[in-house]
């Protein structure tokens, strides 16, 4: 069931606290007239012309996001998960807004709850990285077009450290975000694009929707639409624009990579600093 949103509902600038050590990119559908979501049954579409390139399936599409079926197969699920079981993840610390501490601020938001850990997929698991790069950069090209090329048509951007994410029994990120800013001031306002890959069943917790708040049939409000995804799944959206959240885990255990194609070029943060460090040469 949908529920309708003001427009101007305040949003919260609440974002995990992030090491960006990002690295350059390597070389590496029909759009809805309304602003409403259009299913396909699983159309494969080619990432590329190139031979041997992967085939993505579409399963959900919207002007807002994009979901990505089966992106991670059986096979590759069963690899993902002895590589990730070597991660120890910790609580997830966000930016002290609104106390002293993070603490504090849980206190007093109870915004986010869950245990995350970072890696280097690029280096320490170069297939993954590649997979989630290949996915992020297609989706990009098929609907928003947020990715710079180059001259030879790859896609130029930086990533950060990949985010395995951990939500068990009675944890959540109940606060509405969203990734990054054109106008803001820190070093992750540069991301462009985000990737949600899904690795746990859907039968495997209860709760736990990735929610995200869309444009609805009346333009003055929004209603809130929980995606349907399931393991080997990626929700794909641009980074400043989505609006989301994930709802309380009831039981089981949910896990998740999250991913981000970054720009330093399309936030305010990286651009003065640009041109401060183009006034000093």
């Amino acid at each position: 069931m949908t529920i309708g949103i003001p427009l101007e509902a305040p949003r919260r600038r609440l974002r995990a606290k992030v090491r960006l050590d990002s690295q350059l990119l390597k070389p590496g559908l029909p759009k809805a007239a309304d602003g409403n979501c259009e299913q396909f049954l699983c159309t494969d579409i080619a990432s590329s012309s190139t031979p041997g390139k992967p085939t993505f399936r579409i399963k959900e599409r919207h002007p807002e996001y994009m979901i990505v079926q089966n992106v991670f197969d059986a096979e590759m699920l069963v690899r993902l998960f002895k590589f990730l079981a070597r991660k120890r993840p910790r609580a997830a610390k966000m930016k002290n807004e609104g106390g002293n501490s993070d603490d504090e601020r849980k206190a007093r938001y109870d915004d986010r709850d869950s245990k995350v850990s970072w890696f280097h997929a690029i280096d320490e698991c170069p297939w993954l990285h590649d997979r989630l790069a290949e996915v992020t950069t297609w989706a990009d090209r098929q609907e928003w077009k947020l990715l710079n090329l180059n001259d030879d048509g790859t896609t130029r951007c930086e990533y950060e450290e990949t985010q395995f994410a951990v939500y068990g029994e009675n944890q959540h990120f109940k606060a509405w975000h969203q990734d990054a800013y054109e106008q803001g001031n820190d070093i992750e306002d540069a991301r462009q694009v985000t990737t949600v890959a899904v690795l746990s069943s859907r039968s495997a917790y209860t709760g736990g929707h990735f929610q995200a708040k869309i444009k609805g049939s009346d333009a003055n409000k929004k209603v809130i639409k929980s995606l349907p995804l399931d393991a080997g799944d990626c929700v794909v959206f641009p980074a400043k624009r989505l609006v989301h959240r994930v709802s309380t885990v009831k039981t089981g255990i949910r896990k998740t990579l999250v991913f981000w194609a970054s720009d330093k070029s399309s936030c305010k943060y990286h651009r003065e600093r640009l041109k401060a460090e183009g006034s000093e040469s």
